[in-house]
C-alpha cells in the first residue's frame, strides 16, 4: 500500500525506473524467502492409504465463486483507475486517492470486521457488490470528486465482501484454515487476472472510442447483474459435514472469532 502511495507520482514522470525499481524489490523478496531456513528433522513419509486431499478437495463453491468474483469487479479499479486518473487530474490528485482508499482499508476494516462478522452472508454480498456498483458507477463522471468519491465507495465495499467471503469459507469448509485461505487466495488471483484480461479489452475498446467513461458504467452494470448468478449456487451447496477421519477439519466451523483473515 505504502508502495503504491510512493510510486503515484512517478507513474508518468519516470515509468522505466519506476518499474525498474519494483522489479528489484520483488527479486529480493523472492531471494529472502529463498534463505528462510527450513523445518528441523525429517518430516515422515505419508503412507499410500493416507494421500492428502487436492487443493480444491472440500472447497466451499459459493464463498469461493464470490470471492473470484467480487477481485474480478474489484480489480477494474486497480487496474484501470490509473490509466483514467491521470488523463483528468495530476498524478499528485491520483496518490491522493490511493491514500483515501488505502487509508480506508486500514482504518475503516479492522474496525468494521466483527460488524461484517456478525453480518448474514446475503446481506453482505449484497452490500458489498452494491458499493462496487455505485463507486464504479460515480466514477464514470470523471470529475476529481468523482474520483474521489469512487475511490472511497469501491475499497469499502470490497473490505465487506473480501471479509466476509474469507470468514464464511472458513464456515462452511471442513478443511484447514491454511488450505481455505490458500483458496481464497486462488480464488482472489483467478478474479484479478480475469479482470486484466477480459477488463483490459473493455476499456481499450471505450479508449478507441473516446469515452472511458463507459468502460465504468459497464463494470456498474456487471456488479449488479453478475451476483445474483450467485444465488443459483447458494441453493445447491449446503455446509459441509466434518468428517471425523479429517484431522484437516477438527476445528469447529461455527465459531471464526479471532481468525479474521488479513490481506
Amino acid at each position: 500500500m505504502l508502495c503504491g502511495l510512493i510510486a503515484g507520482p512517478f507513474v508518468l514522470s519516470s515509468p522505466g525506473w519506476l518499474f525498474a525499481a519494483v522489479t528489484a524489490l520483488f527479486l529480493a523478496i523472492t531471494a529472502g524467502h529463498a534463505r528462510l531456513p527450513g523445518t528441523d528433522g525429517a518430516r515422515p513419509l505419508a503412507s499410500e492409504d493416507t494421500a492428502r486431499p487436492g487443493l480444491l478437495a472440500g472447497v466451499a463453491l459459493l464463498p469461493f465463486a464470490a470471492n473470484a468474483l467480487a477481485f474480478y469487479l474489484y480489480f477494474h479499479f486497480q487496474h484501470f483507475l490509473a490509466v483514467y486518473a491521470v488523463e483528468r487530474a495530476s498524478s499528485a490528485f491520483y496518490s491522493v486517492v490511493l491514500l483515501l482508499c488505502f487509508t480506508l482499508v486500514i482504518v475503516v476494516q479492522p474496525l468494521a470486521s466483527g460488524l461484517i462478522r456478525r453480518m448474514p452472508y446475503a446481506l453482505a454480498l449484497a452490500v458489498g457488490f452494491t458499493g462496487l456498483a455505485t463507486g464504479s458507477a460515480v466514477l464514470a463522471a470523471g470529475t476529481r470528486a468523482a474520483l474521489l468519491a469512487g475511490g472511497a465507495l469501491i475499497p469499502l465495499g470490497d473490505i465487506v465482501l473480501f471479509l466476509k467471503n474469507d470468514l464464511e469459507a472458513l464456515r462452511r469448509s471442513p478443511r484447514s484454515d491454511a488450505v481455505v485461505f490458500g483458496q481464497q487466495r486462488l480464488a482472489a488471483g483467478l478474479g484479478a487476472c480475469a479482470s486484466g484480461v477480459l477488463g483490459g479489452q473493455l476499456y481499450g475498446l471505450g479508449e478507441r472510442a473516446g469515452h472511458t467513461g463507459w468502460f465504468w458504467l459497464l463494470a456498474a452494470v456487471q456488479c449488479l447483474l453478475l451476483p445474483p448468478l450467485l444465488l443459483t449456487l447458494r441453493r445447491r451447496t449446503a455446509r459441509l459435514p466434518v468428517s471425523d477421519g479429517d484431522h484437516e477439519g477438527a476445528l469447529t466451523r461455527d465459531d471464526t472469532d479471532g481468525r479474521i483473515p488479513g490481506r
